[in-house]
């Protein structure tokens, strides 16, 4: 495998995982691919993936590979300038596993959800032609962050949150995923959020 063919197979990737190469070469041979990244040829995003160094990249399709998933939390509350913060990590809905990455390009945060609430994201254009990435919808994403910090559970800690909610927003969505919901805790904070946005419109 030469390096020219293989930057010209993957000109248009952003990250370029071991399967890709399998897929594209038949084999990879990882002394090569490390030894390329010794030489500065390739840049390091995690074990398995690569980037090639003049690539151009999104950093929302990255979160997305990097750990099949989508984004939300704090960084699409960001996003929807639900929240005032802005959030540097890109944090995300992990139907895999937890993991935390950093890397040159940026951190990234992803929290496991049971795949029954891997529900309601959206497909949203990127800076790179032709490409799609996920992100939460702003109840889901709003969702995830209650569903996921125990820390969150009563009226003090939502109204830290300094939430500004547009007019479009369905706090019956909440009801919803709510009701998929089987642990009593998640279940109880959850319930205490919504009640809590319906007597701030009330």
């Amino acid at each position: 495998m030469k390096y020219l063919d293989f930057a010209e197979q993957f000109k248009n990737f952003n990250a370029i995982s071991f399967q890709d190469v399998k897929n594209a070469f038949g084999a990879v041979n990882y002394a090569q691919l490390t030894g390329w990244k010794k030489k500065g040829l390739l840049k390091y995003a995690k074990r398995g993936f690569f980037i090639l160094p003049n690539s151009k990249i999104d950093l929302h399709i990255l979160a997305n590979e990097l750990n099949y998933s989508y984004i939300s939390m704090e960084y699409a509350l960001s996003h929807y300038q639900i929240i005032p913060d802005i959030a540097q990590t890109i944090t995300s809905i992990s139907k895999n596993r937890n993991e935390k990455i950093h890397n040159e390009f940026g951190s990234f945060i992803y929290q496991k959800i049971t795949k029954g609430l891997f529900v309601d994201y959206e497909l949203f254009e990127s800076k790179k032609e032709n490409r799609l990435f996920r992100m939460a919808t702003p109840e889901k994403a709003l969702f995830d962050l209650i569903y996921l910090r125990s820390d969150l559970s009563e009226p003090k800690d939502f109204e830290s949150l300094r939430l500004t909610l547009q007019k479009d927003f369905k706090i019956s969505k909440l009801k919803k995923f709510t009701a998929l919901v089987k642990a009593a805790r998640i279940k109880n904070r959850l319930n205490s959020l919504t009640s809590y946005l319906y007597d701030r419109v009330k």
